[in-house]
């Protein structure tokens, strides 16, 4: 369990309510070895401005932050242009990317769809949604083939930190299209069950012989799994999400979870990951992701 996020991103823009929840997120970890919070706003010809004083978002999101996260370095970045383009730029330089957004709604402080700047980020990018915010409960980790190491680090050290239960969520459905492109309805749904149950049994056994000291409880759920992990962010803490659910053939599970969460949700991206190494080789990944989308 070695997850230190010292350099935070903070996305600020002209929605007042999801980065000031996105803010109480952060200061929340105070104390955690967060040294550096980026505050990123937009070009100040196209900033508001808020308050009597005439500050503009991004200057008082950072005042905020400098009296919720006492003696963390804080600094402000500006950028023309799409600002969800800013924050994945800026997300090279940080150690995780924290964004407020609305529920139910299209658009967040990242000034555009959420699920966009987290799978293009090259860092975990942590969702905040507007409150209410559900009971402090479990760190669910969604269970995926192969499992994603770096997202179990980050659910190992979150459940640690708040001594909260670890709860692998194995959410599954049957498939629709088969390889004729046909539904094929001589398909067992219970051999698509006990292939998952035996993945979600593999995945508990070998993390429980891992972090014996944590407690933690396998749940196998029917249902798409965007909604069936969003549906359990009701009783959550923090959600993870590996980068096996940034894409998935059944449709966004990402997009599924991100509109429809009331809890925090941390995504890790294919660039968070020891094979996608540097900002060079992470700013040509999203370049060609950019280029096919």
């Amino acid at each position: 369990m070695d997850e230190r996020w010292a350099t935070v991103t903070l996305a600020a823009a002209d929605a007042a309510k999801p980065h000031q929840e996105a803010l109480q997120w952060i200061a929340a970890r105070a104390g955690t070895g967060i040294e550096r919070i980026r505050v990123i706003g937009v070009d100040p010809a196209l900033e508001g401005r808020v308050g009597p004083d005439g500050l503009r978002v991004a200057d008082a999101l950072a005042d905020q932050a400098r009296t919720a996260v006492p003696g963390v370095d804080v600094e402000v970045r500006r950028h023309a242009g799409p600002f969800a383009n800013a924050l994945v730029e800026e997300s090279d330089d940080g150690d995780v990317l924290v964004i407020g957004t609305y529920r139910s709604r299209r658009g967040s402080t990242a000034g555009g769809d959420p699920e966009r700047v987290a799978e293009r980020a090259a860092v975990p990018t942590v969702v905040v949604p507007e409150g209410p915010h559900p009971i402090e409960g479990d760190v669910v980790l969604a269970v995926e083939d192969p499992i994603d190491e770096r997202a179990v680090t980050i659910a190992v050290d979150e459940a640690v930190r708040r001594n909260r239960r670890l709860t692998l969520l194995r959410a599954w459905e049957m498939p629709v299209l088969t390889r004729t492109g046909l539904t094929d309805f001589a398909e067992d749904p219970l051999r698509w069950r006990a292939r998952n149950a035996d993945l979600l049994q593999r995945v508990t056994t070998e993390l429980t012989g891992r972090y014996p000291t944590i407690r933690i409880r396998p749940l196998l759920v029917e249902g798409h799994p965007g909604h069936a992990i969003a549906l359990h962010t009701r009783t959550a803490s923090l959600v993870v999400l590996g980068r096996g659910h940034v894409h998935a053939l059944s449709g966004s599970v990402l997009h599924d979870v991100l509109r429809e969460t009331v809890s925090p949700v941390c995504v890790v991206p294919p660039a968070a990951h020891a094979d996608a190494v540097g900002p060079a080789r992470r700013r040509a990944l999203r370049a060609v992701r950019t280029s096919r989308g």
